[in-house]
């Protein structure tokens, strides 16, 4: 699923493109519904999986003005279509987060539709029995300016964790299964360009990291709650110059809940003035022994982290080739994956890792696991924003 823009054939909006029998996928086609009428999404695009094995698509509505309370579209189908409307009656606007949690319940956030100086945060849940929102909490955020870095999260009981930036500082607020919202938490002030990431586990207990920049300095830091989701006083786990000039790669920090319920934190870091990915079981007393993943005098940059079936997850990164002069050339960079399991020990442990692509351009990688039989699919836009993807079938290498 990707967005075109207005210059491509076909023009404007969202692509689809179902991953078939012998791993290979479908041509192309534009978002449909049930009757054979288009359906025009813009970009930025953001999905999740959704009830009954569909999955949900949500972005810029064909038509709206242009802007952060332009309004936006929701679209829910079946990965080859047809897709049908599920937005909520007041819109949505930019920025728009979704989520799914393992029963299959899907989470919309976003300030709604037209409502300007970002006031408004509304989080919209779909149960997994249900082909509608069931629960619909309009609140508001922390008051006047642009809501940031959305970012959301879910449990089993289809309680909500809503994380956002406003105002320079970060923000949290639980929306539980029923009754009002929890009142907005303060975490931190951040610096003004942030990643976020939140896990919100099934003892009640939430967890927010966070990478922020700031003057060519990379911090990053971890929020673990207290039962209730009521957090405190973050925790510093690392802070660096940029190595080799490069910014703080858009994946890290990323955590994901393993199939036995135990925590995995990926994030970028640093060491001998490279980029290294860091990897580390967390729990109730914080991040365990972390792991790490280099390249010999060259820079490994964190792609993705996807959960898999088997108490493990799939870490992707791409290594950029050092140019003649030395510096990393990110025009031809080798795309990377390693499965990784919590040893006893309480670290992260890597399988040996394999090369996806070989150095050539690598734009917006991402990766997904199918929870059922551990297939792997990586996606990123290669050679002339070509869409490229391998394939890691079953048992077998990519």
């Amino acid at each position: 699923m990707w967005a075109d823009s207005p210059a491509c054939p076909g023009g404007e909006g969202a692509r689809i493109a179902a991953i078939g029998a012998g791993d290979r996928p479908s041509a192309a086609t534009v978002v449909k519904t049930a009757n054979g009428r288009e359906i025009v999404l813009r970009g930025p695009l953001v999905a999740a999986g959704a009830p009954h094995g569909q999955i949900a698509i949500a972005g810029g509505a064909a038509g709206a003005q242009r802007g952060p309370t332009a309004s936006g579209l929701l679209i829910q189908g079946a990965a080859g279509g047809p897709f049908a409307a599920l937005s909520p009656l007041d819109g949505t606007a930019a920025p728009r987060a979704l989520t799914t949690a393992y029963l299959g319940d899907l989470a919309l956030a976003s300030p709604p539709a037209g409502r300007r100086g970002g006031e408004g945060l509304n989080v919209h849940v779909e149960r997994f029995f249900s082909d509608r929102f069931v629960r619909n909490v309009s609140a508001r955020s922390a008051g006047h300016g642009p809501v940031e870095a959305l970012t959301l999260a879910m449990d089993f009981r289809s309680e909500a964790l809503v994380v956002w930036v406003q105002r320079g500082a970060l923000y949290a607020r639980l929306v539980p299964n029923r009754g009002a919202p929890r009142p907005i938490q303060r975490l931190a002030s951040v610096a003004p360009r942030v990643h976020l990431s939140a896990l919100l586990s099934d003892d009640r207990h939430g967890i927010i990291a966070w990478a922020q920049e700031n003057a060519g300095v990379t911090s990053v830091y971890i929020d673990r709650s207290r039962l209730g989701v009521r957090f405190g006083a973050p925790q510093l786990l690392e802070r660096f110059s940029d190595p080799d000039g490069l910014g703080s790669p858009t994946a890290s920090p990323s955590l994901v809940r393993l199939s036995a319920e135990s925590v995995l934190l990926a994030w970028a870091g640093a060491e001998e003035g490279h980029w290294v990915v860091r990897a580390g079981p967390v729990d109730l007393e914080g991040v365990l022994t972390p792991s790490t993943i280099a390249a010999p005098g060259a820079d490994a940059l964190l792609a993705g982290l996807a959960p898999g079936p088997d108490n493990d997850a799939l870490l992707l990164w791409s290594e950029p080739a050092p140019s003649e002069g030395g510096a990393p050339d990110m025009a031809r960079q080798a795309l990377l994956a390693a499965r990784a399991t919590e040893a006893g020990s309480g670290r992260a442990v890597f399988d040996e890792p394999e090369t996806i692509s070989p150095p050539g351009p690598v734009v917006d990688p991402t990766v997904a696991v199918d929870p059922d039989d551990d297939a792997a699919l990586a996606v990123w836009q290669g050679e002339a924003g070509a869409i490229e993807y391998s394939v890691r079938s079953p048992g077998a290498a990519p």
